[in-house]
């Protein structure tokens, strides 16, 4: 092969894998905004509260680095595609197997479960203590179970398209 050539097949295959490596990251881009956005209010609810303990404070700026951890996975392509993997293994299985994971079982049911159960004990959290600081952080421990499990449907339903 020469050297020309080889400069245009070197060229092709990078500009390939960007543009694949772009439309991965446009799919994900309302996620990383979202983790994003939680984890910079977590950071400034933590560092403006000056009558908050060490130890909550602590815990709402690990929970805010989640977050902001949860931010730049969703730019990989890694981070979506055991999802998509493990939907292409279900597709994969015999007629019977895949009747029965379609049927209501608790793998589908899962992440709304976990939704639910998550906002369910906030509200409750927050009508018994409002205002409480112990209150905000037992919430915030929420945000990122809510918003995995909602990403996670988002690339169930993607997937189902």
């Amino acid at each position: 092969m020469s050297k020309t050539k080889f400069g245009h097949y070197l060229k092709f295959v990078v500009f390939q894998n960007l543009a694949e490596h772009k439309k991965t990251m446009r799919r994900f881009t309302l996620f990383t905004l979202l983790y994003l956005a939680a984890g910079v209010c977590l950071t400034v609810f933590a560092l403006q509260h000056l009558d908050m303990t060490p130890n909550v404070k602590t815990i709402l700026l690990v929970d805010a680095g989640l977050l902001y951890l949860f931010a730049v996975f969703t730019t990989f392509p890694f981070w979506h595609q055991f999802a998509q993997q493990s939907q292409a293994r279900l597709s994969d299985k015999p007629a019977w197997q895949k009747n029965f994971v379609a049927m209501p079982t608790a793998v589908n049911y899962a992440p709304w479960f976990l939704i639910v159960s998550v906002v369910v004990s906030a509200i409750s959290n927050v009508m018994s203590h409002p205002w409480a600081t112990e209150t905000t952080v037992s919430v915030s421990l929420g945000l990122p179970i809510i918003l995995l499990s909602v990403e996670n449907l988002f690339v169930r339903n993607q997937i189902h398209q």
